[in-house]
């Protein structure tokens, strides 16, 4: 019974927060787990002779999933008018400290404190972009270089495989950093990209101010997210 009320009075020290929508969710595991597909594949058609036909088959099933899930997140940047908007993607000078805080937290494998965040990690933003503008590149040039493998002097089959290098890479990364600061952090991030919502601190009167400043987490930003809810 001790421990019963010892764990009742950590989860009142937290509130639950929708952070994602359902929108948001859609779009970010269409991608995912088209990436996941499409780098299996990619590796099974390139080096295991005798089952690349299926796995062609099913790379290409899996990109027009990942062109699917490019298409509804694009329009999300600009649909969007919370943190699925373009501008949750544009690092800014107020994020710098947040970004080394993590940095750090990466580097010592958690032993870092982990700073606040309301939605995005502040670190991998611009990687976000970066990772959707390669994506994009991943499809055109996967669409066109069967047909035509030239373009304007460009051999569209050594980009495609330039690019699904460099992608894996971040894909490996970002699976590490999310299990990484998952285990060591109390928010749910990982959990909170299936069911939309993260926890965060409940505020002291005398902290609310402190939040308001810090480069991770905006209260304002809290509190506009449950207005839209309701």
């Amino acid at each position: 019974p001790r421990a019963t009320r010892a764990a009742g009075d950590a989860m009142n020290d937290f509130q639950r927060v929708s952070v994602w929508s359902q929108w948001m969710r859609l779009a970010h595991w269409s991608i995912a787990l088209s990436v996941l597909t499409l780098i299996a594949t990619g590796w099974l058609v390139g080096s295991a002779p005798s089952v690349a036909a299926g796995a062609s088959d099913l790379h290409g099933y899996a990109a027009s999933v990942l062109m699917a899930g490019l298409v509804l997140r694009i329009w999300l940047l600009f649909a969007d008018k919370g943190v699925g908007g373009w501008e949750a993607l544009v690092p800014v000078r107020a994020n710098l400290p947040a970004m080394k805080q993590m940095l750090v937290f990466y580097l010592t494998l958690g032993k870092a404190p982990l700073p606040n965040w309301y939605a995005h990690n502040p670190l991998w933003v611009p990687l976000y972009a970066l990772l959707y503008l390669f994506l994009v590149v991943m499809a055109v040039t996967g669409i066109f270089m069967e047909e035509q493998p030239l373009v304007a002097g460009f051999y569209l089959p050594s980009i495609h495989l330039a690019f699904a290098k460099i992608i894996t890479v971040l894909t490996v990364l970002h699976l590490a950093t999310a299990v990484l600061q998952d285990i060591k952090g109390k928010r749910g991030d990982v959990s909170a990209m299936l069911n939309g919502y993260k926890l965060f601190e409940s505020q002291k009167p005398d902290s609310v101010e402190f939040m308001r400043q810090s480069p991770g987490v905006s209260i304002d930003a809290i509190g506009r997210d449950r207005k839209k809810d309701s």
